[in-house]
């Protein structure tokens, strides 16, 4: 998936909007591997929710939200892939 914006939330960490919809738990601890536009991989722990953008028009989408990177660490274009962590 490709990143396409990012913002940062205070207190809770960078949150991150792709192109794609997945079916992806929400609020379960996901994990992350980004891949920079210059190749460097970075991982962190991640979490799923909504967003719903009222203006123009109401918009639901989905975003990851990072923890343990910033934002100038993930510019827009990256490629994230997210998994589920192994059951024990």
């Amino acid at each position: 998936m490709k990143i396409v914006d990012t913002f940062e939330i205070t207190g809770r960490g960078l949150a991150v909007a792709t192109d794609e919809i997945t079916s992806l738990p929400v609020t379960a601890e996901l994990v992350a591997k980004i891949t920079c536009p210059d190749g460097a991989i970075l991982s962190a722990a991640a979490y799923k929710e909504w967003l719903l953008r009222r203006q123009p028009i109401v918009q639901e989408s989905e975003v990851f939200l990072l923890r343990g990177v910033s934002k100038p660490e993930v510019p827009i274009g990256s490629e994230i892939e997210i998994t589920t962590l192994p059951k024990e």
